[in-house]
């Protein structure tokens, strides 16, 4: 864009008329003329509509890459900004409004947003949007040049469980049984390695992590009423999946929910309370449904 184009652009979405830009030292009709190009503006009037605009006199002067440096550095404040505070779907726009032909910091920074948003997604039980919100995170780590290991290894134990869920719960660009070199050390793919354990016979790693997760969260009332289940004790862990299910601690959310309500008719079955099991598995079908929406 040329120096007209730039000031119309800005001036239209600031919402100021031609004559609140020129203001008290131009006039209206060489706003006019600068934005159709019929004028060039001196170095002194494009440093007074850079102020007026609240962009720096290079933005407007700026060509080609030139642009997209000075776009950048205009706009970098604000995409930090909503980094740090975690406005994950704002941070990723403003890159995209920026990103052009490409920019290394800003694949960088839209891939990690875009990881946040498919996790956001996937814990809101909006299962299918995460899948595309996870692939486009791993597509975008590749085209940029810092390596962004820890995107795939997140991406991995995400399609690990959203593959339990439902085998229609898959990444196009991504092979989860691919190995990896970059161990997550978060609470959730603890959980994770604790239950993939729990499946052979292994209660080590569930007890590992209530010891070292004692707070009453849901992953840790989870594997404790996992634990009781592996030991026999139904009844045991039909009260501790009864109780995230009534939200003692905290309310569930959708995939919380299925987890718990995918135990709760196996406990009750075992347990020989028929009708309830009959009921949770009514409620899963249902729940499971409403996740597998797009």
């Amino acid at each position: 864009m040329n120096v007209g184009e730039k000031v119309r652009e800005l001036r239209i979405a600031k919402m100021m008329s031609q004559s609140e830009l020129a203001g008290n030292q131009i006039t209206r009709n060489m706003i006019s003329c600068i934005e159709n190009g019929s004028a060039a503006p001196s170095l002194s009037t494009v440093s007074y509509l850079a102020k007026r605009l609240g962009v720096s006199v290079g933005y407007l002067l700026s060509e080609g890459e030139d642009d997209l440096f000075y776009r950048k550095m205009e706009q970098m404040g604000n995409i930090k900004k909503a980094f740090r505070e975690g406005e994950w779907v704002v941070c990723r726009d403003l890159c995209l409004a920026l990103l052009g032909d490409g920019d290394d910091e800003l694949f960088l920074l839209l891939a990690q947003s875009n990881l946040q948003i498919a996790k956001e997604e996937f814990w809101k039980g909006k299962l299918r949007a995460a899948c595309r919100s996870f692939d486009q995170a791993l597509e975008l780590a590749e085209q940029g040049l810092y390596p962004q290991p820890q995107i795939i290894a997140e991406a991995k134990a995400y399609f690990a469980f959203l593959h339990e869920i439902s085998p229609s719960l898959f990444s196009e660009v991504l092979d989860i049984d691919a190995p990896g070199d970059y161990a997550l050390t978060t609470p959730f793919s603890a959980y994770l390695f604790a239950l993939k354990a729990l499946k052979t016979g292994n209660i080590e790693p569930a007890k590992a992590f209530l010891s070292e997760h004692p707070e009453k969260s849901f992953f840790s009332m989870h594997l404790s009423a996992k634990c009781e289940m592996e030991r026999e004790n139904y009844e045991g862990a039909k009260t501790i999946l009864q109780s995230l299910l009534q939200g003692v601690d905290a309310l569930l959310n959708e995939v919380q929910l299925y987890a718990v309500l995918c135990d709760l008719e196996i406990v009750c079955r075992e347990t020989e309370d028929f009708r309830a099991a009959y009921r949770y598995a009514g409620e899963k079908v249902q729940l499971h449904e409403q996740l597998l929406k797009d």
